[in-house]
């Protein structure tokens, strides 16, 4: 993760401080193995694409991020919002790559 993404990451997560850069270097590697799983392959050169899988990766880091406890006392662990799952649908069905029949 460059240096640029990362600062973009932690601004859209409202995080000043660097304690957590490589737990947030982490949940973001993770999040894009998550996003091309759910959807296949996605053109990333179209720049509407890339700015929803971006859009995607921080919207599933912010969600592992602020649940990152195996549990929750006093109240439930929140979902994965329907923006996000509105947002993989987008990529899944508008952005995924044609897969070449041999």
């Amino acid at each position: 993760m460059l240096p640029e993404e990362l600062q973009q990451l932690k601004e859209y997560l409202r995080i000043d401080y660097d304690d957590d850069d490589e737990t947030l270097k982490s949940l973001h590697k993770r999040a894009k193995i998550s996003v091309r799983n759910q959807v296949g392959v996605i053109d990333v050169s179209i720049e509407d694409a890339k700015e929803q899988y971006d859009q995607a990766c921080a919207m599933l880091v912010q969600h592992w991020y602020d649940n990152r406890e195996s549990f929750r006392i006093g109240n439930n662990a929140y979902e994965i919002p329907h923006s996000l799952n509105s947002l993989l649908r987008e990529l899944r069905y508008c952005y995924q790559v044609e897969e070449e029949t041999v």
